[in-house]
């Protein structure tokens, strides 16, 4: 959706005001931090004329793509596991300096 308002040099606020949604809630779809609902996802296919599509939007495309939504989740967590593991490293070396301070 990014690079269609860019391709068209159409302004973030216009799109929104378009669309009759918020300008914030079109930077939150723009930063994948919110997904559309499946009319909006449709209504957005409509105003682009197919360019961007709602299974994209949706992330259902991501399937047909090449990855599954499975293997999605699979690197996300071994992602977290890696987080995870160098957390407990940090705290295990914290520990360790604060038992040496206190002897």
């Amino acid at each position: 959706m990014k690079g269609y308002l860019f391709k068209r040099n159409i302004p973030p606020k216009k799109f929104a005001s378009d669309l009759r949604i918020s300008v914030s809630y079109l930077y939150q779809l723009l930063r994948g931090e919110r997904k559309p609902s499946p009319e909006l996802a449709q209504k957005i296919e409509a105003y682009t004329e197919g360019e961007v599509t709602a299974l994209q939007l949706l992330g259902i495309e991501q399937e047909l793509e090449g990855q599954t939504l499975a293997e999605k989740y699979e690197k996300r967590l071994c992602n977290l596991e890696e987080t995870i593991e160098k957390i407990e490293d940090t705290l295990m070396q914290m520990e360790w300096r604060i038992s040496e301070l206190e002897l």
